[in-house]
């Protein structure tokens, strides 16, 4: 199981949060996701071989948020 990261630019209330949180949660091999709108981060534990980082990022653009990897 990995935890990522993630910078999201462009929350900015309550529906985005569940927006993002449901992206995320209908990947496969996504086990948690918490969504921090404060911060504009999400943390996302996951698993790598079916839930690669890349497909994280891709779900969160095709929610229409800009988002990055960010190193812990």
């Amino acid at each position: 199981m990995n935890e990522t990261l993630l910078e999201v630019g462009g929350m900015s209330c309550p529906s985005c949060v569940r927006h993002i949180d449901s992206a995320l949660r209908a990947l496969d091999g996504v086990e948690r996701v918490e969504v921090r709108l404060r911060e504009g981060t999400v943390v996302v534990q996951h698993e790598p071989a079916s839930a690669p980082v890349d497909a994280l990022v891709e779900a969160v653009r095709g929610a229409g948020y800009d988002v990055r990897p960010r190193a812990a």
